[in-house]
């Protein structure tokens, strides 16, 4: 009837046509909800729920290849039960866990970004692939930010954020909400100076961000011009 929809076809169309769609807006759960969210979870609790959703959608919509869906459910499960799982550890072990978890989440969605620009690039430019490229952006962020989750947990003061208590002045340890909020400024290469890199590895990581998002804009808009244009051309 025509006033019925197959869910399975609807679930095929948000696939194929509006997936990366759907990936920015789990993105944007991580890097904007987190943040807001942390005072009622608590800052690992509230990372951890939009992270695994994260996780969830990236698997479900952005891996076409059976190969490279293998390759991003190895990596994306890791790193699914490494940040559960650190939850029942203290002391140095659980730390070490976390960066180990941090990197190889780093790692998987370094790979979801290259296979979404692989996408974009080899299809016609569309919504979804404006979706594709703004998602990728923040992916960018997302995956400096946790960088610097794995850097500041493996070596307490890499990040330094002044607060003011009455008269002094005292330096408070960031978590995640506060990094991937240094994460976006460095890689907008906004820097306001609130939150400050103090050791060399911390400070490398983050002029290679601020240069990456330049090139990222760079490239990609120029890419995204280039198919327009042969588009137009072919039409």
């Amino acid at each position: 009837m025509n006033g019925t929809s197959n869910p399975s076809t609807a679930a095929a169309t948000i696939r194929h046509r509006w997936r990366f769609a759907v990936v920015l807006m789990a993105s944007l759960l991580l890097v904007v909800a987190q943040p807001l969210t942390s005072g009622l979870f608590g800052d690992q609790s509230s990372f951890d729920i939009f992270f695994s959703l994260l996780i969830g959608a990236v698997l479900l919509l952005v891996f076409e290849e059976r190969e490279h869906r293998k390759i991003a459910v190895s990596f994306g499960l890791v790193a699914f039960l490494g940040i559960w799982v650190s939850h029942a550890f203290g002391g140095l072990a659980g730390r070490m866990l976390l960066v180990g978890t941090h990197l190889l989440a780093a790692s998987f969605f370094a790979f979801v970004l290259y296979r979404i620009l692989r996408a974009i690039f080899a299809k016609q430019a569309s919504g979804d692939a404006i979706f594709g490229a703004v998602c990728g952006y923040i992916l960018l962020g997302i995956i400096w930010s946790l960088l610097y989750s794995a850097v500041e947990t493996a070596s307490p003061g890499s990040f330094d954020t002044p607060v003011s208590r009455g008269p002094r002045v005292v330096a408070v340890q960031p978590d995640r909400g506060v990094l991937s909020y240094y994460s976006f400024i460095t890689l907008a290469t906004v820097g306001y100076g609130d939150v400050t890199p103090t050791t060399p590895l911390a400070r490398t990581l983050a002029w290679m961000e601020a240069i990456a998002g330049q090139f990222y804009l760079a490239i990609l808009v120029a890419g995204l011009v280039g198919i327009k244009v042969t588009q137009a051309l072919k039409d």
